[in-house]
């Protein structure tokens, strides 16, 4: 339900002249927007819910009695052991007891809820840096919580889970980002998140029935294509190319699939006057020029292309 505000607190932020709306104006919380109801008029945009930051001792004092503290898994209750629900002082034989309480209710919490409260945060700003799907985001949750219940959390990073549950979900989904995407935004080494990511293969994968996909060198021809604003053609000739140097009996086993990928855009961008230089599409793809220029040779070997 909508939230009204019948009293002044809400007209000292905006001026002191008063509302520039109707003589009895009744505001509510609306789609992101502070609105007059009995007007229609907008008054701002809601920037923030979060409770707000405290510098002073007052204003430390003030929110500990006044805001309730969120999760992003929800309100959780807090026991403080200084003030009642008012905010008015406690007698130290009441305050004596809400400290004791305020202890037992800390030692309550588990490992489980602490690690989440930290984790869902950092998931939540991974997925909109990453701009992942919701989908993808809820299942790499439900995988980072299983792993978190088998505590294969022992040893390892939050953030180097986190980015690994995300790289599952999405080789699950068959979306085609590389890991080097998601290790430069989470800014953990490669290594960890590699690690990490075959371990939630063995030990999590299969208890959640989830299987992932594993790409050929053509799923990453239409990534690269689109980065790289090439034409369709552009991106026709490069699969036809790796389809071509595959039936002539190129073994791509062991090769990794972008390299292959890289070169046949490499080519095709040649073919059609699309010119892409080796740096930049390796730079893009995330391997060497010179994995680059192996690749292009073997396609230009196995597809009778001549340079």
């Amino acid at each position: 339900m909508p939230s009204h505000f019948e009293d002044n607190d809400f007209f000292e932020d905006i001026g002191e002249e008063g509302p520039p709306c109707c003589d009895s104006p009744k505001i509510s919380e609306e789609d992101g927007f502070y609105v007059c109801l009995n007007c229609g008029f907008v008054y701002s945009r809601i920037l923030d819910d979060s409770p707000r930051r405290a510098f002073t001792q007052e204003e430390i004092q003030k929110r500990k009695s006044s805001e309730r503290v969120y999760s992003p898994i929800g309100p959780r209750t807090i026991i403080r052991g200084s003030r009642d629900a008012r905010g008015t002082l406690l007698s130290p034989k009441y305050k004596s007891k809400f400290n004791r309480l305020a202890k037992i209710h800390r030692s309550l919490t588990t490992s489980y809820e602490r690690n989440l409260w930290i984790a869902l945060p950092n998931l939540q700003r991974l997925q909109k840096r990453l701009g992942i799907p919701d989908a993808v985001a809820d299942d790499a949750l439900r995988i980072y919580t299983q792993t978190v219940k088998k505590k294969l959390t022992m040893g390892r990073s939050i953030d180097t889970l986190l980015s690994a549950s995300i790289f599952a979900a999405l080789r699950v989904h068959g979306i085609p980002r590389t890991a080097e995407e998601i290790t430069k935004i989470a800014q953990i080494p490669k290594k960890k998140v590699i690690k990490s990511y075959r371990l939630i293969l063995m030990e999590v994968l299969p208890k959640l029935g989830m299987k992932v996909q594993h790409f050929s060198a053509d799923r990453y021809v239409d990534k690269f294509n689109e980065e790289l604003r090439l034409s369709m053609q552009c991106r026709n000739i490069a699969v036809k190319l790796i389809e071509k140097a595959r039936d002539s009996g190129f073994n791509s086993a062991g090769k990794d699939p972008k390299g292959i990928a890289a070169a046949a855009i490499y080519i095709a961008s040649k073919i059609c006057n699309e010119n892409r230089t080796q740096k930049e599409i390796s730079q893009l793809a995330k391997v060497t020029e010179v994995t680059l220029r192996m690749r292009v040779k073997d396609l230009q070997k196995y597809a009778n292309i001549v340079d």
